[in-house]
This record gives C-alpha cells, structure tokens and sequence, in this order.
C-alpha cells in the first residue's frame, strides 16, 4: 500500500487564557514571525513561563508532561511531551498511547471564520524514527463525530505528513501531503504557522500550513470541516494509537514545544 495511504487509512480509526484580544501591534515572540497582524483577535497564547494553564484538558499520564527548560535556548520555557512503549494507558482517553493538551475556549474553530495558529516543535537530540507508525503531534479534532480528526500533522519515518477531512465522510482524506527531512530537524525548532478557514462544503475554505516561513501546503475549496461542527478543537502532543498493537522501531518518543498564539482574522 502506498505509505501515505496507510497513514491516512490508520489516522481514522498556565499562561494566560487571553479571550477576543485585538491585536493593535505587531510583535515578534515566535521565531516564524509576528504574534499576530493588525485586526487579528488573539484567542489564546502562551509561552509557557507561567507552567501549565490549569484550563487544558491533560490527556496523558503522570510524568508525561512537563514543562523544561529550552535545550537550545530560544525560549525560556518549552513544553516536553513523552511516552514510552512500556507504559500502561489503560487511564488515558480511549486507553491508547498519548500524551496531549486540549487546548481551552476560546480556542474554538466555527465554519466560516478565518484562524492563524503559530508554535514551535522540536524533535530532542537522540530522536530515533519510526518507520512503521505514525505518531500524530498536532490536531483539529471534530469533536463528537467518529473518524479521523480533521486536520492532523504527523510525523512517520523520517518525513512530517499533514491530512485534513471534512464533509460527510469522515473515512476520507479530502487532501494531503507529505513534507520531507524531519531528520534535519532534531535539535533546533521548527516554526509552523496553520491559516485555517474552515467550511464542510469546500466553498472558501482553506488550509494552509508555512514551515519556518515557508508555504508547504495549501488546499482550498476543498471541505475541511465536519457537516454542523462550530467548536472544533485544537489539540498538542503526542498521539500514536497502535503502538502497542503492531510492529514498532521505537521504545520512547518525545516532542517539544514552544510558544503557541491561536487568532481570528
């Protein structure tokens, strides 16, 4: 089977909480760029030097989560999620191998409203590749629909790839893509920015996707949201559901983060 298939196939089965803030400036706190553009309404942003905003929705077990120091001194704070094959999930949602943030309201994404999310990932030094899972590291999820999340970004092998759904099939990718070298990636950060509008229909809607600047992907008018869903959700961490159930190349998998702004246009 075709390797992005399979990973599309296998994807079905505290700071300070800053509510409808209209940027009026332009600053530059995330290495990709500014924090936000003029006229844009900043839902929420933290950099993490506060600890853990008690308003996520923690889905991980004890230890897996925390807040450390920045290995490459960028930020001061970073966010470090990780698992390790030998742990027992049976406590965690759906008892399934994951160490996520669910991020609060206002973080919320309604169809027909434009939104930037910009953060940070970094793959430590000593990172070892699974070639035969995907671990998904950053996702929209849909909410009480079953299926694939709506927009997931996920790391398999040596390669990022990044699926979106929408519309009334939720066993369906509607576009995707994989984007390459994650290798060159271990040990510095990585600045992602998501430009997502989102519409079941596919009219006006848009997922762009920049790293470190630059567009690696873009789709419009193509559905990238669940028929009636207005709260989708944002979601950061590590997600790789069959890792105790077939094959693995890897025993531990971690992932940092840094500073993360979601806005509204």
């Amino acid at each position: 089977m075709n390797p992005f298939r399979h990973l599309v196939a296998l994807l079905r089965s505290r700071p300070v909480l800053v509510a409808w803030r209209r940027c009026t400036v332009t600053t530059a706190i995330l290495g990709s760029g500014a924090l936000c553009a003029q006229n844009q309404q900043v839902l929420y942003q933290t950099n993490w030097q506060d600890g853990l905003d008690p308003h996520f929705g923690v889905q991980a077990n004890s230890g897996d989560i925390a807040i450390v120091a920045d290995p490459a001194g960028e930020y001061t704070k970073a966010l470090q999620t990780t698992i390790r094959l030998s742990e027992d999930f049976s406590h965690v949602a759906n008892g399934v191998p994951r160490a996520e943030l669910l991020f609060p309201s206002p973080v919320r994404f309604a169809q027909s409203q434009t939104y930037r999310v910009r953060w940070s990932t970094m793959l430590p030094p000593g990172t070892q590749f699974d070639a035969r899972q995907f671990v998904i590291i950053t996702q929209i999820n849909q909410g009480t629909w079953l299926g694939g999340p709506t927009l997931a970004l996920a790391l398999q092998g040596k390669r990022y790839a990044i699926s979106q759904r929408g519309g009334g099939r939720h066993d369906t990718v509607s576009a995707g893509k994989w984007l390459c070298c994650a290798d060159a990636d271990v040990g510095k950060w990585v600045h992602w920015e998501l430009i997502y509008g989102p519409q079941e229909s596919g009219k006006n809607a848009v997922t762009e996707l920049r790293r470190d600047g630059k567009q690696v992907f873009l789709a419009q008018d193509v559905p990238n949201a669940y028929p009636g869903v207005q709260n989708a959700y944002l979601k950061i961490g590590l997600y790789k559901p069959d890792w105790q159930k077939e094959a693995t190349d890897v025993a531990q998998v971690s992932l940092l983060y840094g500073p993360v702004t979601v806005s509204r246009e």
